[in-house]
């Protein structure tokens, strides 16, 4: 457990080996807003189950895949996206 919670803390420092201190404020957000969203999903299950009532479960469970797979969408149009500059920008290199 303490490697893992070692490997969490150097990742969110800068992605460059070199720096010193410092933690990447991207990083922190994301970590911090998927610790709230954690927290938040604790609290309504509590809910749903002292009171009996999983009426919006599905809605739920629709908003975090389709959140999780706009992540992943967006990721995976960025990575394309940079390719196709780079083959641009060789090819435009290359006349």
């Amino acid at each position: 457990m303490k490697k893992i919670l070692n490997d969490f803390k150097n990742n969110l420092s800068g992605s460059f080996k070199f720096e010193k201190g410092g933690y990447s404020a991207r990083k922190l957000t994301s970590a911090t807003i998927i610790l709230m969203v954690v927290i938040a999903h604790i609290i309504w299950l509590k809910h749903c189950f002292v009171h009996e009532d999983f009426s919006l479960l599905s809605e739920v469970l629709i908003i975090d895949y389709g959140f999780v797979a706009a992540l992943l969408g967006m990721t995976t149009f960025s990575q394309n996206m940079q390719e196709k500059i780079n083959k641009n920008h060789e090819n435009k290199e290359n006349i």
